[in-house]
């Protein structure tokens, strides 16, 4: 009788599978009476699996144990479904706007459907990450000193797995206060003396530190300097340097800080400044009436800040968790991890600025009276996953026209997989410009090397965010920087990235002490409800804020014209020799101000040459100007500037010079229809051992490193 059964099922399937194509009226046949609950009673399913020329599987496992997550594609969803519902799979996800749905199913099953490769596409369910810095060192230090009359002291935190040895310590202080007489590490003494002649400086090597300073796994550690004289607590902590080497090839600096971040009851986020939104804010120009979708991990919605406008107006507008899928109540809202709400309030913090302990006439957000559509895509440690991403993006889709959704945030990102058109969130976030909806995204933390750029960043058309800092010095432009991990281009399709830079270090937002992040690093709390980050995703943020008000200045703009005018009001850095600081693989197109992309009049220099809808429909895909010489060398083809080697290390010494200018034509004129002859060497390769492997485990040092860079 088993034998019966097994002939019938295998007869079933095999007239299934010899099927060119399958349509809904085929669904409604006898084809539909594939049940794999029989088969499971059969004693030797692989004889099943070689008749249908299928790969060799487990027995019980490839029929019973549904542990594939897939997003499944076609023209027609309503065939799709029948063809999961034929082979016994569950829809998890419906995302009409990628003409897909999100499958479980087994091994066997998902053989079954790979059969048909001419009527579907098929893609792993993949990891999405918030875009935090990859931090090989692991390392964090505290953003700030404690000054007392003749000590200071620093912490550390060590976010390895493992225990981390101090190899070198070098410190400077003022020399009013004398020598330093000793150096504690965790309360044990590395170092003493009563005589010699420091200078204000002292390097102490490993025969002085191997012993006492090492740190366990996930342990922290304080450094206290004692000094002969006292004085220490009249002066401000950039007068003092801490920089901590390890024996794992890691460095730390101490983060010198503003003079004012100390003051207690300040709460000036200086990014807003350097912008110049705050002379927006004082124009009445604060983003009202204006809609940011921001796709994270949640907010803390019943902060005040984000809960209400400067008028005190509830302004979260909408709230969505694309993870359980389910639409919920503003004030129900949370964020587990703290990346959402971070930068929810980069984009909207709608409190004043208290500076020096006096509140001025502007905020600590950038657009502080934008409103707010909440989804949460993430989880606790900060990842999610292709189909929660997509289901997250789709509910944009459904809603914008009702919520007035005009701008997206985007703060995470996974590695290129594919090129940029057959990536499954790509096609999903180009749908939504295709709607005029402005979509931002962060670069990645995964620079300095060349093509890094990550998904959805890699988007031609959407805004990407690198990010740099103003080195603790927000009155001096001149000693600016890019943050050494933000991502570079060119993308694997040869277009310039990222757009633009941002302010992206030491970013002060909202967050909760009980949430993940800040517990694991509570040393970058300030009071009760600020935390310190730095990334792409924060500089990601300013920008989303910078495009409410522009939007708010200018309701009529197209997606391509809000992009347009923020690349043609930025500022390249360029060394004192004229010549650039960074390469425009770097800095794109410079950095961001607020105030001229709100005055600008510039139009049509956006996404010209390309056509998204062609792009969407595969009709033609195209390519940058990028391009990589015999030696190595990145140039723009067209364009007589220097070669940018992969390596390019930054200078110092440059100024944000606005006099350089970048031409329109170089921007612009980067469109050409892809040509299959065009290839990047051997880095342009799919490799198979890129896909995460099934055993990928979400370890909690992994998320420690991934998920998160305190301070540059």
């Amino acid at each position: 009788m088993k034998l019966h059964k097994r002939s019938t099922f295998a007869v079933l399937v095999s007239g299934l599978l010899s099927f060119s194509t399958f349509n809904a009226s085929a669904a409604s046949s006898g084809l539909l009476g594939l049940d794999l609950d029989s088969v499971a009673d059969l004693t030797d399913v692989s004889a099943l699996t070689t008749s249908l020329g299928l790969p060799e599987v487990p027995v019980i496992d490839s029929i019973l144990s549904m542990d594939n997550e897939i997003l499944i594609q076609g023209g027609d969803i309503a065939v799709v479904n029948d063809l999961v519902n034929l082979v016994g799979g569950i829809v998890t996800h419906e995302l009409p706007l990628v003409d897909g749905i999100g499958v479980r199913v087994s091994d066997l099953q998902l053989e079954l459907l790979k059969s048909f490769p001419a009527l579907i596409t098929i893609t792993e369910n993949q990891p999405l990450f918030t875009a935090g810095a990859l931090d090989n060192c692991q390392v964090y230090g505290s953003h700030v000193v404690d000054l007392e009359r003749k000590k200071v002291s620093w912490n550390l935190y060590n976010a390895r797995d493992m225990q981390t040895n101090v190899d070198e310590m070098k410190f400077t202080w003022p020399t009013s206060l004398g020598n330093v007489t000793s150096v504690k590490f965790n309360g044990s003494t590395v170092f003493w003396s009563f005589f010699g002649r420091q200078n204000g400086e002292l390097t102490l090597d490993s025969s002085w530190l191997s012993r006492y300073a090492k740190m366990n796994a996930y342990d922290d550690a304080k450094v206290e300097l004692t000094f002969a004289r006292s004085g220490a607590e009249n002066y401000q902590q950039n007068d003092f340097s801490m920089n901590v080497s390890f024996t794992q090839n890691c460095d730390r600096e101490l983060v010198k800080g503003y003079d004012t971040q100390a003051n207690e009851g300040d709460s000036n986020s200086y990014y807003v400044n350097t912008i110049g939104a705050n002379e927006l804010h004082e124009d009445g120009i604060t983003g009202k009436d204006i809609t940011v979708a921001v796709i994270d991990s949640g907010a803390w919605a019943d902060h005040k800040a984000l809960k209400n406008d400067t008028d005190n107006n509830p302004r979260i507008t909408a709230a969505f968790d694309a993870i359980e899928n389910q639409e919920m109540q503003a004030e129900d809202m949370t964020d587990e991890n703290s990346h959402g709400t971070h930068i929810s309030g980069i984009i909207a913090n709608s409190d004043y600025a208290v500076v020096d302990g006096q509140m001025r006439n502007y905020y600590q957000g950038v657009a502080p009276d934008a409103n707010l559509v909440v989804i949460k895509a993430f989880y606790e440690d900060g990842h999610s996953t292709y189909l929660d991403a997509l289901r997250a993006i789709q509910y944009v889709s459904d809603h914008h026209e009702e919520l007035n959704i005009r701008v997206v945030n985007l703060s995470f990102g996974a590695p290129p997989r594919s090129n940029y058109w057959a990536d499954p969130i790509n096609q999903a976030i180009m749908k939504l410009w295709e709607k005029d909806i402005v979509v931002v995204t962060s670069a990645g933390n995964t620079g300095p090397a060349a093509m890094t750029i990550g998904v959805p960043a890699n988007v031609p058309y959407v805004i990407s965010v690198g990010a740099i800092t103003d080195n603790y010095t927000q009155d001096n432009p001149h000693d600016d920087e890019l943050l050494s991990f933000s991502s570079q281009g060119p993308t694997h399709e040869a277009f310039v990235k990222p757009d633009l830079v941002a302010p992206g270090g030491h970013i002060f937002s909202l967050a909760s002490e009980d949430m993940y992040m800040p517990n694991k690093f509570p040393q970058y709390m300030v009071g009760n409800d600020r935390f310190i980050m730095s990334g792409t995703s924060q500089a990601s943020g300013v920008v989303s804020g910078i495009v409410a008000l522009m939007l708010q200045n200018d309701p009529s703009l197209s997606a391509n014209d809000v992009k347009c005018r923020l690349m043609s009001s930025t500022t390249m850095a360029q060394l004192s020799n004229g010549k650039l600081a960074y390469s425009p693989f770097q800095q794109g197109s410079g950095s961001v101000n607020a105030v001229k992309a709100v005055e600008s009049t510039a139009t049509g220099c956006a996404n010209n040459g390309m056509d998204i809808a062609a792009d969407l429909s595969g009709e033609q895909h195209y390519m940058g100007a990028a391009r990589k010489d015999e030696d190595g060398n990145y140039y723009i083809q067209g364009f007589e500037f220097e070669l940018w080697e992969e390596a390019f290390i930054w200078e110092e010494a440059f100024i944000w010079e606005e006099a350089f200018i970048w031409e329109e034509a170089f921007i612009w004129e980067e469109a050409f229809i892809w040509e299959e002859a065009f290839i990047w060497e051997e880095a342009f390769i799919w490799e198979e051992a890129f896909i995460w492997e099934e055993a990928f485990i979400w370890e909690e040092a992994y998320v420690n490193q991934e998920n998160f860079l305190p301070q540059e």
